[in-house]
């Protein structure tokens, strides 16, 4: 019986170390390709919004093309992210900022918030970019070429 106790002991501590040890992995850099694998869909839409200024409402368009999101994806692909803790994020963030979501055949959706450090949403969970500088440069003429 006292066996069968230590062993059980062991194997809660082993569970434990393990999940302690996927919860850090969770917050590693990682490629941002591997935060799309989970979505196992194709993008079929890129949803671009321009803030709200000086009183006037925030514009929205809708661009199909295949191409323009696949080079937005070739962009993006050169870099890293880093999944933010819940103390990182701030939910009441009344900030209107650009953003650039991609839309899957599914529904889901992706989207990129462009502040100072370029945010990525994919559901509930927020990545930031870590290897920048950004090229803000690209990614303003993506917007502006993709303006309706």
């Amino acid at each position: 019986m006292m066996k069968m106790r230590a062993i059980l002991l062991i194997a809660l501590m082993i569970g434990g170390t393990y999940a302690m040890l996927q919860s850090y992995k969770d917050y590693e850099e990682k490629e941002f390709i591997e935060i799309l694998t989970p979505m196992d869909a194709h993008f079929s839409s890129l949803i671009f919004t321009k803030p709200a200024i000086a009183g006037s409402d925030s514009q929205s368009w809708i661009v199909d093309e295949p191409s323009e999101i696949e080079s937005l994806l070739y962009f993006l692909q050169n870099y890293h992210v880093r999944k933010l803790t819940p103390e990182e994020i701030n939910p009441f963030d009344e900030v209107e900022q650009f953003t650039i979501s991609l839309q899957d055949e599914n529904g889901n959706t992706l989207s990129i918030i462009v502040n100072e450090d370029l945010i990525i949403q994919n559901s509930l969970l927020y990545y930031e970019i870590v290897d920048g500088p950004l090229n803000v440069e690209w990614l303003v003429q993506f917007f502006i070429s993709n303006q309706i």
